[in-house]
């Protein structure tokens, strides 16, 4: 994660200033973040913009082209590397020479890295360099692993992959606070409202590009019409298909049923939008990156029907909170929608399990839990 040098200022990105911050309280010591410096602003949505006097922690950008070396862990009890940035597979030796724990975190896994570059890569020989880049940087991220003194996967597919790896943790990530999470009578208000026959409420938010799925959003909308069911698909979020979506839904006339929202504030408007006017949340993610919009839709009391992908699967094997059909099979998702219309019974009861879900995985309770883990490595303590 970039930090934008402003002046005497630094720019942050919200959700990661956030957590940052969270950890200075939980941590029974001083924090300092090793950061690279970004070539750009960042966007003006969702940045934080602090003084090194008062920020809680203490941050050292590096220059450009630099990265993490002796000087900068030299200190420290326990280093936290991202094990996705491959400027960071290095951190483990470095560790282990020096005497100094570390503990990897890790999204990731290589099936959505090759998705990826097979969405995005239309040209044959750049995706074959793209592909070999990726399998060399893996041989480099399992031997950093060896090396490593445990490992926090977020989201079930990383959990999965790296099984062969000792003290590992699994976490959800979410910015959704204990506080934020959907009350009882809240949800119960809202699931009333299924009962009056009105219009579904759906909705999608995240970023507008082709891994998540954003341009079958709309090819989804055309289904559902030609189904006849009465809905609202309200898209919250920016991106690369934004203009491309809003194009197909004048040509194909869906202006009555779906609205585009744009970049909202996550915490002002997003959450209490999705607490109070949306029954079914679509994620049409196309790979399996383990997104906080699960998690953070689950907080919201709102069920989740999608495409079945690794990480989306690894929630439901864990909870019954919504409904997965196979990647690509737009028909299977629309003719699931127009069932749960016609029982909306079973919309409400895994809205009830989404709350309760969500209230097992808020912001404090999963920093709290990876704050435990690293106290535990730092006192030799392995999880099996």
């Amino acid at each position: 994660m970039p930090v934008w040098k402003k002046g005497e200022a630094l720019c942050f990105d919200r959700k990661f200033y956030d957590g940052i911050v969270l950890y200075t309280q939980l941590w029974p010591g001083p924090v300092s973040c090793v950061m690279a410096s970004s070539d750009s602003p960042l966007e003006s949505f969702g940045v934080v913009e602090a003084t090194p006097a008062s920020m809680p922690f203490n941050c050292i950008v590096l220059k450009k082209n630099e990265i993490a070396g002796k000087e900068h862990i030299r200190s420290a009890t326990i280093v936290m590397a991202s094990a996705d940035a491959f400027d960071q597979l290095h951190i483990a030796a470095l560790c282990r020479q020096m005497g100094v724990k570390c503990v990897y975190v890790i999204e990731y896994i290589p099936e959505t890295r090759y998705q990826i570059v097979a969405l995005d890569t239309h040209n044959p020989a750049v995706r074959l360099r793209q592909n070999l880049y990726l399998w060399l940087n893996e041989r480099k991220r399992v031997k950093a692993f060896e090396l490593c003194d445990g490992l926090q996967c977020n989201g079930a597919p990383a959990f999965s992959e790296y099984r062969e790896i000792p003290n590992r943790l699994l976490y959800f990530d979410t910015r959704v606070s204990k506080e934020q999470i959907i009350g009882d009578d809240e949800l119960e208000t809202r699931l009333a409202a299924l009962k009056n026959k009105q219009p579904l409420r759906l909705a999608f938010s995240g970023r507008l590009i082709a891994m998540k799925g954003a341009d079958h959003l709309v090819q989804l909308a055309v289904k559902l019409k030609k189904l006849n069911l009465r809905f609202l698909l309200s898209i919250y979020g920016t991106g690369d298909r934004e203009e491309e979506m809003k194009r197909f839904i004048e040509r194909n006339d869906l202006g009555g049923e779906v609205v585009m929202r744009g970049a909202v504030d996550f915490h002002r408007q997003l959450l209490p939008e999705l607490k109070e006017k949306v029954d079914l949340f679509v994620a049409l993610h196309r790979q399996s990156d383990p997104s906080c919009t699960y998690l953070e839709t689950l907080s919201c009391g709102v069920p989740i029907v999608g495409y079945r992908n690794r990480a989306f699967g690894g929630i439901l094997d864990l909870a019954d909170v919504g409904w997965g059909v196979k990647p690509d099979d737009l028909d299977a998702v629309a003719w699931m929608i127009l069932r749960l219309d016609l029982g909306r019974g079973e919309i409400a009861g895994k809205s009830r399990n989404a709350a309760g879900f969500g209230r097992k995985h808020d912001f404090e309770t999963t920093y709290k839990n990876r704050i435990s883990h690293l106290l535990s490595t730092i006192n030799g303590e392995r999880r099996p």
